[in-house]
Order: structure tokens, then C-alpha cells, then sequence
């Protein structure tokens, strides 16, 4: 006589959710603890504090950190969904490159605080220059690819009113550091607290994800073959 256990796909034990709000956590967490740059006697001076304040390494932890967690969320969410419109698979593959892209550009800019008495001397910045050039490439890609895959999953994700907020976010994370870099409209830098609403979305997919399994998984069975 033979046992055999039958286990539900869903029974098997999926990381990504949780990388998926580990993510958003810290991704919110790094951009509330970001400091704002204050007015100063001088633009070198101002520039100088703003690096320089002790709350850069932690909060640029957190953004880097969270970079790094989105990939492998991301990746696995991708691959575990295959139910997926193929315009969404096309969008989240995208939203990974510019994840990827921004642990990239998040070296040098969590290391740009190493650059405060260069500031403070007006001499040249380069690990804050590359991080801005890079912002330029990584904010939009991602923002706009991830806002495209909240909206083109649909329901499957995340309720639809997560998927709104996270188009909304992802698009005022795309434009944020045009706004406040080349086109110098520092009033603008709220943007990058909106883009926080993305923030929500990795958590609501994560979480989702998680009840489903749970909810999916059967008592074990078993099915005995006769001698």
C-alpha cells in the first residue's frame, strides 16, 4: 500500500511578497527621513549642509536598500504570475531595469555625503553629479514603468485604487528630478513625497499575495493506492 501527499501549487512557501514590502517599507521610510535642503548665506553653504546632515546615510540606506529588495521582489513576482498581460509582464520587466538602474545611481548618492567639505569649498562634487545625471535616467524608467504595471495587472495585483495611487506616484517620481534639476523649480521637490504612493502598492501586492497563498492552501490529502 502506497501514500502519496498532494500539495496545492500555492502551498509552496514564496519569498517575493515579502521582498515586495520589505521594499516599500524601506522605501518609504528612506524618503521621510530624507533631509530637505534649508537656506544658507551661500549656495555652496547650503549645499555643504544638506550632504552633510546626519540623517543622509540612514535615509540613503533605506532608498538603497529598497532598490535592491524591488529587484528581487519584482523578479519573482514576475515570475511567479504568469497570468499576467503581456503589456503588464512587458512593464514590470521594465520597472526592474530602472529598479536595478537606481541601486546603481544609489551608490554614489548615499556616498555624496563624503563630498560636504568639497561643497563647503565650492570645489567639484562628482558621486552628487553622477547620482543627479543618473536620477535623470532611473527616476523616470521606473516611475513610469511601474505606474504602467499597477494600471495594466488590473485587479490581479492589488485592488484598482492602489494601482491609481501608484500611477500617480510613479509619474511625479518620473518628472521629480527634471523639476528640481535642470529645470531648477525647487517648489517642486513635493514630488518626490508623492512618489512615495508607490510605496503603498509594493506593500498592498505583497501583502494580497500573501493572504491568497494562505488562503489557497488545503489541508494536506492523501490518496492511497491499493496493494
Amino acid at each position: 500500500m502506497g501514500t502519496r501527499e498532494h500539495t496545492a501549487p500555492g502551498a509552496r512557501m514564496r519569498w517575493w511578497p515579502w521582498a515586495l514590502i520589505a521594499g516599500g517599507v524601506s522605501l518609504f521610510v528612506g524618503g521621510m527621513l530624507h533631509p530637505e535642503q534649508a537656506p544658507a548665506a551661500s549656495e555652496a553653504a547650503g549645499l555643504a549642509a544638506w550632504i552633510g546632515d546626519p540623517l543622509w546615510i540612514p535615509a540613503h540606506t533605506f532608498i538603497l536598500l529598497s532598490s535592491i529588495l524591488l529587484v528581487l521582489g519584482l523578479v519573482g513576482l514576475l515570475g511567479h504570475r504568469p497570468d499576467l498581460p503581456e503589456s503588464a509582464r512587458r512593464a514590470g520587466w521594465l520597472a526592474v531595469a530602472g529598479a536595478a538602474l537606481s541601486a546603481v545611481e544609489n551608490v554614489p548618492h548615499l556616498a555624496a555625503t563624503t563630498e560636504s567639505a568639497a561643497a563647503a569649498a565650492g570645489h567639484a562634487t562628482p558621486l552628487l553629479h553622477a547620482h543627479m545625471t543618473l536620477a535623470l535616467i532611473s527616476f523616470p524608467l521606473f516611475g513610469l514603468s511601474l505606474g504602467a504595471l499597477a494600471l495594466l495587472s488590473g485587479g490581479r495585483l492589488a485592488y484598482p485604487l492602489f494601482g491609481a495611487l501608484a500611477a500617480v506616484g510613479g509619474i511625479a517620481w518620473a518628472i521629480a528630478p527634471w523639476a528640481v534639476g535642470p529645470f531648477a523649480v525647487e517648489s517642486l521637490a513635493v514630488l518626490f513625497i508623492v512618489g512615495m504612493l508607490m510605496a503603498l502598492w509594493f506593500v498592498a501586492v505583497g501583502v494580497r499575495a500573501l493572504l491568497t497563498r494562505r488562503s489557497a492552501v488545503p489541508p494536506a490529502t492523501a490518496t492511497h493506492a491499493g496493494a
